[in-house]
């Protein structure tokens, strides 16, 4: 029999963890720092000492772009690409305080990941003495449909932004053997960009810094026809090899996430495996909520399906990062993203709600989309118009900062497309109730509970699923008052939940090939 977890189990298996602000504000801060000092930094480039681009630069500063949003969500990879990229800059930055800024933050981030490291090992050493080896009944394993999906996603666009840097890379080298010298006059100097006087055109050049020009200098241009870049800055197309690093890496990120899952699973069902007794509870994104079995949460994973609030076994990794089966009365769950340390105190009672008893006396017309609240539809809209003008900015920069922008835009797009949608739509026969991912279909006569919590509506199945849905712009009591109507007058069946992939796949392959375009245009 597994020992609960109590709150002095806690103390000192938090005793261990190190604080988040370590990570999520000071290397944070420190990446913010460098890589403003190191993009504000003047660069100098002249015919004699030409700034060529630098393909292998370009695929590394993948590892610059992704340190501050794994330093949020995965700590140690994050510390492991800001410390490689750190140590790559010691070695190849001519800049002395580029270098210096870019090394102190590596060194600051293999420091944290060392501790990181060294604080799993200890919260190990604090559940191995409490904890009791059990079995655990061999579960369906989960199928990662929408990560796989993602993940090829990403490698299409990491080819195709590799079939780019190619093409571009041949065409420059065509024009690069056959261009010819001339002299050009600097008639005018922009903020970020110069333009020449060509004995036969006028031509203007993006530039990485205008301090070393002026209105009147001679500088020498490479022009073959129509075409046409200064001596001192070559033209750069290695933008797509960082588009192809920041993706392929993404897509391996996804697909090695799923293999450790699945790796964790079959540790855990392949015989006894550690584990302690602790209080699960739903959040309202379905999360399952680690609580001591005296109440207070320290943890969060998200899991294989909907379940019902109870003790349950915690078997396997207990640990910051470490992946957790949860074992209870109604089956097994399984994670889908390794455990993440602390959480709030649920908003809600132990008990499953109020009962709504209420019937309603008239049916609209079915289907019936629930209406979300007008503050939602309104936040969607305004996502949408951010996602819109981030992707139409995107198109008149280059460099780094479109990566960001598109990255943003997408994320815009995504919870927009979630807050301003029916969270359900009521049929006669079921509901179909939509998470971001994927759409359950719920037979009305495998509901056996319709509760109240707070402002939302759950039914509860006879297996101890447990459906949620979003604030609604119509009353929790009338809306709980159609369900018990539609409830009732539903033919008596042995229906199942089914589920499949909701309208976030279309959403996400539009904007892919919106990025993609604005990627391969730019």
């Amino acid at each position: 029999m597994s020992r609960p977890f109590t709150a002095a189990d806690l103390r000192r298996w938090e005793a261990h963890a190190v604080p988040a602000w370590v990570y999520k504000g000071v290397l944070l801060a420190g990446w913010g720092f460098a890589f403003g000092y190191a993009i504000t930094t003047p660069t100098t480039c002249t015919s004699a000492a030409p700034c060529h681009p630098d393909a292998w630069l370009s695929v590394v500063a993948a590892a610059l772009l992704a340190t501050p949003v794994l330093l949020w969500r995965e700590p140690v990879l994050g510390c492991a690409l800001g410390a490689g990229f750190g140590l790559v800059e010691m070695m190849s930055e001519a800049d002395e305080g580029i270098r210096l800024a870019f090394g102190l933050h590596g060194l600051a981030c293999a420091l944290v990941a060392l501790w990181l490291v060294e604080a799993r090992r200890a919260q190990h050493r604090v559940v191995g003495p409490i904890s009791a080896p059990v079995r655990v009944p061999r579960a369906t394993p989960v199928r990662f449909t929408g990560r796989t999906v993602v993940a090829l996603l990403m490698l299409l666009v990491g080819v195709l932004a590799l079939v780019k840097y190619l093409v571009d890379a041949t065409e420059l080298d065509e024009h690069t053997v056959a261009a010819v010298r001339v002299g050009g006059t600097v008639t005018a100097v922009g903020e970020h960009d110069v333009t020449v006087r060509l004995p036969s055109s006028q031509r203007t050049f993006d530039v990485l810094s205008t301090e070393g020009y002026a209105v009147g200098a001679d500088v020498p241009v490479r022009v073959d026809g129509g075409w046409a870049e200064l001596v001192a800055e070559p033209r750069d197309v290695t933008f797509p090899l960082t588009v192809m690093a920041v993706s392929l890496g993404m897509a391996a990120f996804l697909r090695l996430r799923d293999l450790a899952g699945r790796r964790a699973w079959q540790r855990v069902f392949a015989g006894p495996s550690p584990a302690v007794e602790v209080l699960v509870r739903a959040d309202q994104r379905g999360r399952a909520v680690l609580h001591t079995v005296d109440g207070r949460p320290f943890a969060s994973v998200p899991v294989s399906r909907p379940f019902e609030d109870d003790r349950m076994l915690a078997v396997g990794d207990l640990s910051h990062g470490g992946w957790v089966v949860l074992s209870g009365p109604d089956g097994v769950l399984l994670p889908t993203r390794p455990l993440r340390a602390g959480h709030r105190e649920l908003p809600r009672s132990d008990g499953p709600g109020e009962e709504l008893l209420g019937v309603a006396l008239e049916v609209p017309p079915l289907p019936y989309p629930v209406p979300p609240l007008r503050r939602d539809v309104v936040a969607g809209r305004w996502l949408f118009a951010a996602a819109l003008f981030l992707v139409v900015g995107a198109t008149t920069v280059d460099g780094p900062v479109v990566l960001t922008a598109l990255w943003t835009a997408g994320t815009c797009v995504l919870a927009g497309w979630v807050r301003a949608r029916p969270s359900a739509v009521f049929h006669r026969d079921g509901a179909s109730v939509r998470s971001w991912l994927r759409t359950y279909r719920v037979p009305w006569s495998a509901v056996t509970s319709i509760r109240r919590d707070g402002d939302r509506l759950v039914l509860e199945l006879e297996s101890g699923a447990r459906f949620t849905l979003a604030p609604s712009r119509r009353p929790v009591a009338e809306l709980g008052a159609l369900a018990r109507r539609l409830h009732d007058l539903a033919p008596a069946r042995d229906d199942d939940v089914t589920t499949r992939f909701g309208g976030v796949l279309p959403v996400v392959l539009c904007f892919a090939i919106a990025a993609g375009a604005v990627l391969w245009l730019t």
